[in-house]
This record gives structure tokens, C-alpha cells and sequence, in this order.
């Protein structure tokens, strides 16, 4: 190592590189590195160099260093003087690093020795400062909560809100805030759950705990948009606006045209050319249509004859109102048949439920009182069951697209139609009617005599229009007399 270049630092556990040591004359103000000692390999005291070396062996080193040049607790090579002699400082290597005793607050190199309470106030500090922040965020959350129960600024426009049937509250709340009646939907699903209405709070630990069921009735509510939600909630509470009905009854045994007409009678506002097109739609028919029925014939016989409450807004809806009977047929025949089920002779000839419903048309078109219904229908089946026409006047006027108040003559009995049931077996192609439920509940179970064959209108046992049934045929003319009698009978 040259002269210039006088020592070499190295350390066991980290190394670096100090500036150049020069040795200074003592002054008084000089600073002595404290806890170092120093070997020298030179023995001879001679002039300033001598005494130097000799304070050197006595441990007192006078020499001064830049601040930035105080070392830390390492080991130091000083190097070699230019007499040879080697200084070797030996420092603590577990001591604390050393410190220039005059404080310069402008060097960025002194180390501070940081008190004991360092670790705690830092720890302390950045728990209020957190405090402080928890503290904040949660006012603002809360402030923003309120904000949404009770909104600022007027309440607005008008808005008509509908409840569908088996709407949650979830998705009632949803509907409320796409409406502008409310701001947010899921502080108001909250609101709702934790008691809101009567004085419960939304708080951040406990609205999972909430657990209020809510419910509401179907139908309109008169509300308006930016509401406060006890506002809302008193009004959806309350029920919804009273809907004005107009009650429409279709009676039993209309054909489809007769229907139409019926439709036009009883409500001004329906469009007849609009029913016609409801009747072309096949969206509407019922499911016990089978396919392969002409369009003509889709909803003969399938639209239930009652009477039926008609919303105000739904008066001018024809094809609301056809759905409506033609989902209610479905509804009650289906109900029927898990009611009283099926007669057996049904099954045994094989009857599909379509040729069901046409035969309580033809009872319905021929029966004038409950009691025969039952009766009628048993003579039905036991034609059938002997490969017998029906012989059921209501068909040939159907067939004929004649009302009974015209009569049928010689010639209309030879009319060449599958609804001539004087001349064909079997049942009808269609329906010829709408058939009330009565009817529907005779075709599915008959009067359980087997050998019912014959009827004629009588006014039997004083009932007007009732009928007289028998079992064989001189029975049945006399019966027929006395229709004719009565001019029932041709």
C-alpha cells in the first residue's frame, strides 16, 4: 500500500472504505477516538515521531477525524508509516458506532441515539392516526346512509309503481330504485330488514344481524320519485290502488261467433276485428287442443263460459280477455278431472279428453236441467259402446249453423255433415259449444246405469225441460208422445 494511500478497512461482518487518516498534532479541541487500541512494532523513541509512537503504546491516540469519516465498531488497518510501522486499530465489533461529540445538526452523517420510548410513541402515533381515519370513513358512511333514507332536496315527479305476483323484496327494492322512487335499493333492503319502519337503525357491525321479513301486496301504488323510505313504506303497507272492476259474464253454451258477439254486447270498448285476430293466434289456444284441429275450430268449446271481473285498464284488451277464458278452461277441466277423475268406460273406448269436452257440448246444448246431465251422458256412451249414432239434435243445428229458435226439418236431419250425429257414429269432430262445468263433470262421470239408451224432453216430474230416460224403445215412444204433446218433438 503507497503512502497515499495509507490504510485498508475490513470488517467480519460488513466492509468499507474511510477516507485518508492523517495524523495532527494535538490541540485542544482535537477529538480522540475513544475505546481503540493501537500496536506499534516500532519501539524507538525519536523527536515528534518517537513521542507519537510512544503515546501510541500508552493507548492515547491523538488524531482527528471528519465527521463523515467516524467509523462505526469495526477493525481497522491504519497501514504502514514511512518507517515502516504498521498501526492496527482494534475496535469493538458489538460496540456502538462512534459519535463525533460535537453535534452538527447540518450533517446528514451523525448518528442519533434514539430514546427508549422511540418504538412506543411511533406505535402510538399510527393508532390515533388510524383512529382518527376509522372515525372519519364511519361518519361519512353513516352520513351518506342517512342521506339515502331521508334524501335531500323536494320530492318529484309522479310515478304509478306496480308489485307483479311473487315479486320479493329484493326485487321490489330494485324496481323502486330503477323508478327513482328511492336511491339505493340495498340500503333500502337493509333498512327494510333491520326494523327501519319502526325506528330500527342500519349499523356497519350489526345489519348482517337484521332479519325483519317484509311483504307487500300486488297490484299499483301511487308514489313519486326522491321519497323518504318511511314514506314508501307507509304507502306499499297501506295496499295498493283500488282497481275498478266491470264484470262480464259469458254464458254457457255459445259457439265461438256467438261469443264474439257477446263480447261486443257487453263491452263497447272491445274491437271486434280485434277478437277475430286474438282467435287466429295460436299463443292463446288451449292445451287440450290436439293438433291436428283446423284453425277455424281452435277455440270451440275451449273457452270457459263464467263471469269474469275485468280491470278498467283492460277494457279495451281482447286478447287479454280470450287468454284469460281460454287459460281458465284449462284450469277448471284440469281441476275436474283431479277432482272426480275419469269414468271407466272412458278408458274403454279409449276416449282422449278432447272428445270429452265434445260430448259435455252436446249434453250442454241438449240439457236443460242438472239432474239429466249425469243421465244424458250415460246414454251417450252406451251408443257408442253399441256403434250407435248419438242422435243429438244440437249437433245437426250446429252443423247447420242454425239456432234452435228456427226448428229442423225432414230435409235438415239428412244434412251430409260429420256433425249429423242422426246419421254418423261416433263423436263430433269439435266441440259445438262452450260447456259449462256442470256439463264437463256429467261427461266425466255418467249416471252409472248401463242400459240407459233413449231421452225425450217431457218436463219431467213438473220440471220444465227436463227429460224422460229409458232403456228400450217402446218406453221411449212413449215418452216421445208425450213430447210431441208438449211440442218438443217434430
Amino acid at each position: 500500500m503507497s503512502e497515499k494511500d495509507p490504510r485498508q478497512v475490513s470488517t467480519d461482518y460488513r466492509a468499507f472504505l474511510l477516507g485518508w487518516i492523517k495524523h495532527v498534532p494535538p490541540q485542544p479541541d482535537d477529538r480522540e477516538l475513544v475505546g481503540a487500541g493501537v500496536a506499534s512494532r516500532s519501539a524507538q523513541p525519536d523527536s515528534a515521531q518517537d513521542e507519537w509512537q510512544m503515546r501510541a503504546g500508552s493507548r492515547e491516540i491523538p488524531f482527528a477525524l471528519t465527521d463523515y469519516e467516524a467509523p462505526p465498531a469495526v477493525e481497522l488497518s491504519a497501514g504502514f508509516d514511512a518507517d515502516g510501522t504498521e498501526y492496527v486499530f482494534e475496535d469493538e465489533p458489538e460496540a456502538d458506532p462512534l459519535v463525533d461529540p460535537r453535534y452538527d445538526a447540518e450533517d446528514r452523517n451523525w448518528v442519533r441515539y434514539r430514546s427508549h420510548w422511540g418504538g412506543f410513541l411511533r406505535l402510538l402515533g399510527v393508532a390515533v392516526i388510524i383512529f382518527f381515519l376509522l372515525t372519519t370513513i364511519r361518519g361519512r358512511i353513516y352520513d351518506w346512509i342517512d342521506g339515502q333514507i331521508v334524501p335531500s332536496g323536494p320530492i318529484g315527479e309522479p310515478v304509478i309503481f306496480t308489485i307483479g305476483n311473487g315479486e320479493a323484496v329484493n326485487q321490489i327494492a330494485t324496481n323502486l330504485d330503477n323508478a327513482g322512487v328511492i336511491g339505493n335499493a340495498t340500503v333500502f333492503r337493509y333498512w327494510l330488514r333491520c326494523d327501519g319502519p319502526n325506528g330500527g337503525e342500519i349499523t356497519i357491525s350489526g345489519f348482517l344481524r337484521c332479519d325483519i321479513d317484509t311483504s307487500f301486496e300486488i297490484g299499483e301504488y301511487a308514489l313519486f320519485e326522491n321519497m323518504p323510505y318511511a314514506d314508501v313504506n307507509n304507502i306499499l303497507v297501506n295496499g295498493p290502488i283500488p282497481v275498478v272492476y266491470e264484470n262480464f259474464t259469458i254464458p254457457e253454451g255459445l259457439r265461438v261467433v256467438e261469443i264474439i258477439e257477446r263480447m261486443v254486447d257487453i263491452n263497447p270498448q272491445f274491437d271486434r276485428g280485434q277478437i277475430v285476430e286474438a282467435l287466429n293466434n295460436p299463443a292463446y289456444v288451449s292445451n287440450y287442443l290436439p293438433d291436428d284441429i283446423g284453425q277455424f275450430s281452435w277455440f270451440e268449446g275451449l273457452l270457459f263460459p263464467a263471469t269474469y271481473d275485468v280491470p278498467e285498464d283492460d277494457l279495451r284488451d281482447e286478447a287479454r280477455f280470450i287468454q284469460r277464458m281460454s287459460n281458465t278452461f284449462d284450469q277448471r277441466y284440469g281441476a275436474l278431472i283431479d277432482e272426480v277423475g275419469r269414468d271407466p268406460v272412458i278408458e274403454q273406448l279409449e276416449l282422449t279428453d278432447y272428445q270429452i269436452i265434445t260430448i259435455a257440448s252436446l249434453i250442454e246444448e241438449e240439457a236443460r236441467v242438472d239432474v239429466d246431465r249425469p243421465q244424458m251422458a250415460r246414454v251417450m256412451y252406451n251408443r257408442l259402446l253399441r256403434g250407435e249414432p248419438l242422435g243429438v239434435d244440437a249437433s245437426v243445428y250446429y252443423a247447420l249453423n242454425k239456432s234452435f229458435t228456427e226448428g229442423l226439418t225432414a230435409s235438415d236431419l239428412l244434412v251430409d255433415s260429420p256433425y249429423n250425429t242422426r246419421l254418423n257414429t261416433g263423436i263430433p269432430p269439435t266441440p259445438i259449444a262452450a260447456p259449462g262445468e256442470a256439463a264437463l263433470r256429467a261427461a266425466l262421470q255418467p249416471d252409472p246405469n248401463p242400459e240407459l239408451l233413449f231421452w225425450a224432453r217431457t218436463d219431467h216430474g213438473g220440471v220444465d225441460g227436463a227429460h224422460t230416460f229409458t232403456t228400450n224403445l217402446d218406453d221411449h215412444n212413449a215418452a216421445v208422445a208425450v213430447c210431441r204433446a208438449l211440442g218438443y218433438c217434430g
